[in-house]
Order: C-alpha cells, then structure tokens, then sequence
C-alpha cells in the first residue's frame, strides 16, 4: 500500500483504490471503475475542473457516497470524520491525488471531504444520488488541523465565500435527517 492508501484509511469507511495500469511506449490503460468496487449504485457522473491554488470543501452529505478520480493535475485531498458513531470520529487525514499514480477514492456520508488545487485540476466523480442541494453541508477546511500549502505558505486560496463561511468543525452540528417511513 502507498502512504496515500494509509492515510485514506484512516477514516472508516473510506477507501483509496490503487489502479492496475497496462501499458508500454505507446501509452497506458488502466480500469477506473467497476460496480463492484463502490458500496452503492452509481446515479450519476460529474466532471470538476479547477485552477491551481483553488480551494474547495469541506463539505459532507448525509446521504450521498461520493467516488472521485482525478484526470488531470494534482490535488491535497483532505478528509475529516463527523460522524459522532463512527470509530474514527474527530479523525483528519491528508494525501496527494495525481493521474501519475491513478487511484479512486471512495468517500461515505458523513465524511466532510474537500481538496486543494495544488495544479490545474480535471476529475470525476460517481455520486450515489443525483446531486442533492439540501443534501450539501460543510466544515471549514482550516479548522480541522489539516495542512492546507495555503496555510503553510501563507498564500490566499482561490475559495468561495459558501466555503469560507462554513462552521468550524467545534461548531458543527451532525443532524442526519430522519430515515424515510
């Protein structure tokens, strides 16, 4: 395992997949996902793009999973439990996404997930449901002792004020809503 896969697992739950890649001088091919390696049913495909220094989460849902591969670029993913259950609740890790080494990254509700651009960024994600609004939550990135390079560097990230006006993550309030009779 890569110290990406170590720190991904972390968090219960969450896993990172190492992909197998074939090639040659030609080029390289590699499976990016099958049905058997996410714990749902995807509903839906995403594409992301983001420019170099931006800034995106932590955000959390409460009922969607989310499976992330990135295409293009290079992103610090972060990732911070706020499951108040869970084994690792309170637990934040860190690690490197780039094409370079593919990997997917499989992500579960309640698990506040976030990334930095630390280049141009292109990735897909698979979500479990069609995209939900009021399924969309958030801890602010900086408040759960996570590394950021624009906290280390102190560089201002490209960050949306949704982000930056986010709960810390002492403010946070998980509040599932109830199960569907």
């Amino acid at each position: 395992m890569s110290d990406a896969t170590d720190a991904a697992a972390k968090i219960d739950g969450v896993t990172l997949r190492e992909l197998e890649v074939h090639g040659d001088h030609r080029g390289r091919v590699f499976e990016g996902w099958r049905e058997s390696w996410t714990p749902f049913t995807v509903r839906q495909l995403t594409e992301g793009r983001a420019q170099r220094g931006t800034m995106k989460g932590l955000h959390l849902h409460y009922i969607q999973w989310d499976y992330w591969r990135i295409v293009v670029g290079e992103m610090l993913v972060g990732l911070y439990d706020a499951r108040p259950e869970s084994p690792t609740h309170g637990v934040s890790t860190s690690f490197l996404m780039t094409p370079a080494t593919p990997s997917a990254l499989s992500i579960p509700p309640g698990v506040a997930h976030g990334y930095y651009a630390v280049e141009d960024v292109e990735m897909i994600y698979l979500l479990s449901e069609v995209y939900n609004p009021d399924d969309e939550f958030g801890i602010r990135a900086d408040s759960v002792g996570i590394d950021w390079p624009h906290l280390v560097n102190g560089t201002e990230p490209l960050i949306s004020d949704r982000d930056i006006n986010l709960p810390t993550a002492e403010e946070f309030v998980f509040s599932p809503p109830a199960p569907a009779a």
